[in-house]
């Protein structure tokens, strides 16, 4: 039985995947703190490894170098001098990340030493008030395939250098670096605006410098694409020379960030008393910076608390010049868009096809997948992926279709218990409701094994008893006989009182549905013998069984549903219940039941016909009920045998002997069969029967 979902169960589906659609497309400040709280995993798991022969060099205004030289700022002469000596030691260009907006005045010695060297100064935009005018950048900024300007982050205003200084600097570039609601820095804006004019960041002037370039190329995508999610629009990549660098679409590119690493500063102190720093500058990107306490220059990652900023722009060059990327796809959020709704209609359509268990462990391995398809992603390729949205909402799709499908499966379970609830044992009901695939309720074929158990005295019983003393006797009979089939795993199919039917291996698989057939035969006349002790006449119960294929299903008959069987095999039990009468003895199962049983203690009864089969069916009962037959069962059997194999071989005289033998046992509830047996024995021998004869009755079918 699997759980019927209904149909509010696909638009419970349907709903909660457009609902996390929906949630992504609006990205809201809570999801995208959701984002970069898995991105600094990613990050603080997998940091980039510090280079010892890093392309950058970092000359520190730190805390010894102001001990030194003076408290900060530095006056003009002091800033020369380290600049000159800097230059001195062969760099490929010099960048500082200090403003000096009242530094270098028209003369002055540090606006000199700026002029004569590959010196690339900051801008810091702001939305603050400001005077300073917006310097003429180094380089033309072009753009193709569409308008960058809708994209890039826009500021009032700008703080600038002297505008001496401004003007004799090989390279301007902006500092502005942008903390998310978190707090941290995890991008670095490759471009900037102020209205309609464009700056570059310092890392990327600082670059072109370097190479000699003299102009940026920015590629803009204008796809709307379907709700922006194949190309998202705006800034695909960012070309300075030789260097092409992914951007997101506002222009700002993702860090692989490292651990800082303080020792690899070159105090500005050193330069400025001489020291021989060659070996570490020459050739080299050297960014000036200050880390000294207090002059407030740091910024907060992932990795780091505090970091001084000019750290961070050396890391940005670092990580253009390396070739790393940590990208974001423009097709990244449609991938986890249709992620998340592949796993969800997978899932949806897997839960009610699970036990609780696999279900569970279905929706874990999901997230997991997502989690680790996110991690290896980051860590082998430098893609960057959502694990955070797509495990939300698969946690939320399978928690809303559990608590869905727990209503409907209870449900359900209500319905097997009004259907089975007092036919079937209470171990099954649980069985079952553990199992819901196991059942089926509209119909298949199975092999059972058929009980039909009758009171045979019970017109005689009731006409002896009041109303109210009959219900009650019949109650008392009925019970163990209910209880006996149950304890056996057999289901209940007509219960009248007087009457039972009940079969086995349906619903669920019972490998030894004859044995407990016969085993319930077995505890349903010790009960009745018990009840009977000491009460004249007795309570004579009667039992058939009988097994074949049948065919098992729910029947829907109005309020009170009922799981029937179906077949031949059901009138044969009580067919075989009505014989018992017959041959006097309480249970007569027929050869099919006899072959499974492989019971040693069974007593062959008789070989009879029955109407619509072809061939003899041979009968038995079990010699274990008989209390007297099953004490003496070593000799009394080969006896028995010997009567019917006589009787059938036409051999009277052996078949009166063996039958002789047999009543010296002196077992009353085996009386009746041999009567019977004497008595056609006795007609035999006056009307012998025809040459076709196979020791079948015909008048018993």
């Amino acid at each position: 039985m699997k759980i019927r979902t209904g149909w509010l169960y696909p638009l419970l589906v349907v709903a909660v995947l457009l609902g996390a659609v929906s949630l992504r497309l609006a990205d809201p400040s809570s999801l995208q703190a959701l984002r970069f709280l898995a991105f600094d995993v990613y990050q603080r798991l997998h940091p980039a490894a510090y280079n010892q022969d890093t392309p950058v060099r970092i000359v520190a205004i730190d805390d010894a170098s102001v001990e030194r030289i003076g408290a900060w700022p530095w006056p003009d002469d002091v800033m020369a001098k380290l600049l000159r000596n800097v230059v001195a030691q062969g760099p490929a260009v010099v960048a500082f990340d200090i403003l000096f907006p009242d530094a270098g005045d028209t003369g002055s010695i540090f606006a000199e030493a700026v002029a004569s060297a590959p010196v690339v100064l900051p801008l810091a935009p702001t939305n603050l008030a400001t005077d300073d005018p917006v310097p003429d950048l180094k380089a033309e900024i072009s753009a193709s395939g569409g308008d960058p300007l809708p994209f890039i982050p826009s500021f009032a205003n700008v703080e600038a250098n002297g505008p001496v200084l401004d003007g004799v600097a090989t390279g301007l570039g902006a500092t502005a670096p942008r903390s998310e609601e978190d707090g941290l820095l995890h991008r670095l804006p490759l471009v900037s605006r102020i209205g309609a004019r464009i700056l570059p960041a310092l890392a990327l002037e600082v670059l072109r410098v370097a190479q000699g370039a003299d102009a940026y190329l920015l590629a803009v995508s204008d796809s709307d694409g379907f709700l922006s999610l194949g190309h998202p629009p705006g800034l695909t990549r960012i070309t300075v020379g030789d260097i092409i660098v992914p951007t997101d679409p506002d222009g700002s590119m993702r860090l692989d960030l490292r651990p800082s690493n303080p020792q690899a500063y070159i105090p500005a102190w050193r330069i400025l008393e001489g020291d021989d720093v060659k070996a570490a500058v020459e050739g080299r990107i050297v960014a000036i910076g200050l880390t000294a306490t207090g002059t407030g220059d740091f910024v907060a990652t992932p990795l780091e608390a505090s970091i001084p900023r000019v750290e961070l722009q050396a890391e940005a060059i670092e990580h253009i010049l390396s070739g790393r990327t940590v990208t974001r796809l423009g097709e990244a959020v449609a991938i986890e868009i249709a992620i998340v709704v592949l796993l969800g209609l997978l899932l949806a359509w897997l839960l009610p096809r699970l036990r609780l268990i696999a279900a569970v462990a279905a929706s874990l391995v999901a997230v997991v997948a997502i989690a680790a398809a996110g991690w290896f992603a980051y860590r082998d390729f430098g893609l960057v992926f959502d694990p955070t949205w797509p495990i939300l909402s698969i946690w939320v799709l399978a928690g809303l279709a559990a608590l869905y499908l727990h209503h409907r499966l209870e449900v359900q379970r209500s319905e097997v218990r009004a259907a089975f609830g007092g036919a079937m044992p209470p171990a099954m009901v649980d069985a079952v409701l553990r199992h819901p695939g196991r059942l089926v309720l509209d119909g298949e074929t199975r092999e059972l094994t058929l009980m039909h158990c009758a009171i045979r005295n019970f017109a005689a019983i009731a006409a002896q008893r009041e109303a109210k003393d009959l219900v009650s006797f019949v109650g008392a009979v009925n019970a163990p006989m209910v209880g006996a089939i149950h304890a056996n795993h057999g289901m209940l199919s007509l219960n009248a009182g007087d009457t039972l039917l009940a079969f086995w291996n349906a619903p669920l698989d019972d490998e030894l549905h004859a044995v407990n057939a016969c085993r319930a035969a077995a505890r349903i006349l010790g009960e009745v013998r018990r009840m009977d002790r000491g009460v004249a006449g007795g309570t004579r119960v009667g039992i058939g069984i009988a097994t074949g294929n049948c065919c098992v299903g729910r029947l829907d008959a109005g309020d009170r549903p009922a799981y029937l069987a179906l077949g031949e095999g059901v009138g044969l039990s009580e067919h075989l219940q009505q014989l018992s009468e017959v041959y006097g003895v309480g249970v007569v199962i027929d050869d099919a039941t006899a072959a499974l049983v492989e019971e040693p203690r069974l007593l062959e009864l008789d070989l009879v016909r029955v109407n619509g089969r072809g061939r003899p069916i041979r009968l038995f009962t079990l010699a274990g009920v008989i209390e007297e037959a099953d004490q003496v069962f070593a000799h009394l059997a080969p006896a028995h045998a010997a009567m019917i194999a006589c009787y059938r071989d036409r051999d009277w005289d052996g078949a009166e002997a063996a039958l002789a033998h047999c009543l010296g046992f002196r077992i009353e509830a085996l009386l009746t069969l041999y009567s019977l047996y004497r008595s056609r024995i006795a007609t035999c021998r006056e009307i012998p029967p025809p040459p076709e004869w196979d020791g079948a009755d015909a008048t018993r079918g």
